[in-house]
């Protein structure tokens, strides 16, 4: 059965959206004119007046008296001061991610881009255990782990090569990329792919899934994976796997309050 939205209701989120829209050009700008704004958000000058008459109304917004330009009002910094903000991403992650290790049965780990090292932040056993699991503070290697190719893939050029710089691409099994150039190969496959693949490079027989998240900075600073045995953890499977996990990272950095986009 179709649902119909009732023409009341859609009017209304159509009004909320564009009382943010114009709220989101203020932060940007800081003060603006009425045709800035309504440059900025692409309403009409009258329409763009309305809004901010209404928003004026509940001190959202506020106007200067002397050359009549529009800013964010006190009301905004009273929200702020209410709402709670978690600043550390274990705390954000802890419950989706347990979620996450249940759903999957696999063991889900938290890691964090420190300057040049890649730590451990946490760990979520699955239902079923794996030979070797990561434990809070190892170190992890960039360029044989899922979370590790994750991060570096959305990172940029310059960190990528701050990271390699003077590293040495050890072997670890037979399918361990050992130079720089076949890593960054494969991180061109991460970004078209949306994830990462440890395909037994850092351990005989276990494969990971794992994607990369931003923290409150904007930057791909984190990532999150799924790990078990190469006979669970199959190809057919990744794919799944990695929405979940695309999912869990979304909700995260929702928590951390970082902007979608």
């Amino acid at each position: 059965m179709v649902k119909h939205v009732d023409s009341k209701q859609g009017e209304g989120l159509v009004a909320v959206d564009r009382a943010i829209s114009v709220i989101d050009a203020l932060r940007d700008v800081g003060t603006a004119s009425l045709a800035d704004i309504a440059r900025a958000t692409g309403l009409s000058e009258p329409t763009a007046l309305r809004y901010l008459a209404a928003l004026r109304k509940h001190h959202i917004v506020g106007r200067d008296v002397k050359d009549g330009s529009y800013r964010l009002g006190v009301k905004l910094y009273e929200w702020g001061q209410a709402a709670p903000v978690e600043t550390d991403p274990r705390s954000v992650a802890e419950r989706p991610l347990m979620e996450l290790a249940s759903l999957l049965g696999e063991t889900v780990e938290l890691a964090s881009a420190e300057g040049r090292q890649l730590v451990v932040l946490a760990v979520y056993p699955g239902s079923h255990a794996i030979r070797k699991e990561a434990r809070v503070g190892d170190l992890e290697e960039w360029h044989a782990t899922s979370v590790g190719k994750a991060i570096l893939a959305q990172a940029g050029d310059e960190y990528v090569a701050e990271v390699l710089a003077g590293r040495s691409l050890n072997a670890f099994t037979p399918n361990t990329r050992t130079t720089a150039a076949a890593l960054r190969v494969e991180l061109d496959r991460v970004r078209e792919r949306g994830y990462a693949i440890d395909d037994e490079e850092s351990e005989q027989g276990l494969r990971c899934v794992g994607v990369a998240f931003r923290g409150r900075s904007g930057r791909y600073e984190y990532a999150l994976s799924a790990s078990g045995p190469a006979y669970r953890m199959t190809p057919d499977r990744e794919g799944v796997i990695a929405d979940r996990l695309l999912a869990a990272a979304a909700t995260i950095e929702e928590g951390l309050g970082v902007q979608a986009g």
